[in-house]
């Protein structure tokens, strides 16, 4: 694969990038030694704007969950909307025994990571690296969010401003396991305005408007 250069996002971009606010993702951790591991996500949802805040939900055995208890950290990396990237997510997405690499079982390249110890995915074109906020256990599941703490992105897929040039970065959806193999992606995008002139609004641009203050 040729290599693309990545771009250290400015922590006050970072929430422009991780858009749509939910994608597929793939995942990577690494326990006590440092052996990696990947795991796909079809649900992963940024949950706070400032500071940025990134939340899914793991089975509470399962190898991402057991490394995130152990060392606090991992690295949600976004595929694009691509055959050769998504059928490599399929791959990841396998149950592998614990110890397994998926990225070699995937044939996908390990990036070392500016802040914490799990690799970027190379082959991904956004990346959000994270320390673990908090978690909670729920049946057999896990919630966990994570504080971001570095954030990169494939240098073609940011324009001036630092937002996202969709038909590049092109985001995917996984349409759940009832659909199987089924992935969903939209670039078009709608200006919509609000059709509202009470103080509630105004309140509203005000806030947006600070948020968005260089």
């Amino acid at each position: 694969m040729a290599q693309i250069d990545k771009v250290d996002v400015p922590s006050r971009r970072w929430d422009r990038v991780f858009a749509p606010s939910s994608c597929l993702v793939m995942i990577t951790t690494v326990d006590a030694q440092g052996q990696v591991n990947a795991a796909s996500y079809g649900s992963c949802v940024r949950i706070s704007h400032e500071p940025v805040q990134i939340a899914f939900s793991p089975r509470n055995n399962n190898d991402t969950y057991r490394n995130l208890m152990e060392t606090g950290e991992f690295v949600v990396n976004v595929p694009a909307f691509e055959r050769s990237i998504l059928e490599k997510v399929r791959v990841v997405g396998l149950p592998f025994a614990r110890g397994v690499n998926e990225l070699e079982k995937a044939k996908l390249t390990a990036l070392p990571s500016k802040v914490v110890r799990p690799p970027r995915i190379q082959e991904c074109k956004s990346h959000f690296e994270c320390r673990v906020e908090w978690t909670r256990e729920w049946m057999n599941r896990a919630m966990v969010v994570g504080q971001v703490v570095a954030v990169s992105v494939d240098a073609d897929c940011l324009d001036s401003g630092g937002y996202v040039v969709w038909d590049r970065l092109r985001p995917a959806h996984y349409c759940g396991a009832p659909y199987d193999n089924v992935f969903v992606a939209a670039y078009q995008t709608m200006a919509v305005d609000t059709p509202y002139d009470g103080p509630e609004r105004e309140l509203f641009e005000k806030d947006r408007r600070a948020m968005l203050k260089e």
